[in-house]
């Protein structure tokens, strides 16, 4: 045996065991009927050796995490923005999107012929390691316009997933409501709680949004 090689090989193994044990929490929560832990569980695992590595650490890096979870606050522009961390290996992305609600229940043709049209605007934040989907939140306003004014607001809606192992994700109930003229949007917000290795941080998520559909958001500090 050359000098070293043992220590080599314990490293192999430490390794492997380590991609193991996130695969398997993965498949765990894959057999819980979470689809987006199965996307998150092939993109881990078409990873190069190096790349599981990298990722492994990262997501292990509670500096990094916390950063992530305790971003500073971040207005919410139309459309995809992107922010790199760790040299760019992780992209947080905010995505902010909105319009008619064609699927509306609350819809019906009568309302439609009056000129009344159900919509919604929703932000998300997305955190990827090295191009895997590992941590989501999104909160949706859902509501009423005729013509430039906001008439009615649905029940808002919020969901989550994070794939860090010690970490999770709660949330207040949604509330919902039409902000004063001459704004007159509709709005939706929660609390989010990441609770990671004993310690937690909370961050409010709000968008809002009126007859152009999304109109604002954001991710910020309690």
């Amino acid at each position: 045996m050359l000098p070293g090689s043992a220590q080599a090989d314990d490293g192999l193994v430490s390794q492997a065991s380590r991609v193991a044990k996130y695969q398997a929490y993965l498949a765990m929560k894959s057999a819980q009927g979470d689809e987006q832990a199965k996307e998150t569980a092939q993109g881990f695992t078409a990873l190069s050796d190096a790349q599981k590595t990298r990722f492994l650490d990262l997501l292990e890096n509670k500096t990094l995490i916390k950063q992530i979870f305790e971003a500073s606050e971040s207005p919410a522009a139309a459309g995809i923005t992107r922010t790199e961390l760790a040299g760019g290996d992780v992209v947080v992305e905010r995505e902010s999107a909105g319009g008619d609600d064609a699927a509306s229940p609350n819809s019906s043709a009568a309302l439609r012929a009056s000129g009344y049209r159900d919509m919604w605007a929703s932000y998300s934040y997305t955190d990827k390691f090295l191009g895997v989907k590992v941590s989501r939140v999104s909160v949706r306003t859902n509501y009423q316009v005729k013509g430039k004014d906001t008439t009615k607001v649905y029940p808002g809606s919020a969901y989550h997933y994070l794939y860090v192992p010690g970490c999770d994700f709660s949330h207040s109930p949604v509330k919902e409501w039409i902000s004063s003229p001459p704004a007159d949007n509709a709005q939706s917000e929660t609390t989010w709680t990441a609770s990671c290795w004993g310690s937690s941080w909370d961050k409010r998520e709000r968008v809002w949004g009126d007859y152009r559909g999304f109109v604002g958001g954001y991710l910020k500090d309690e």
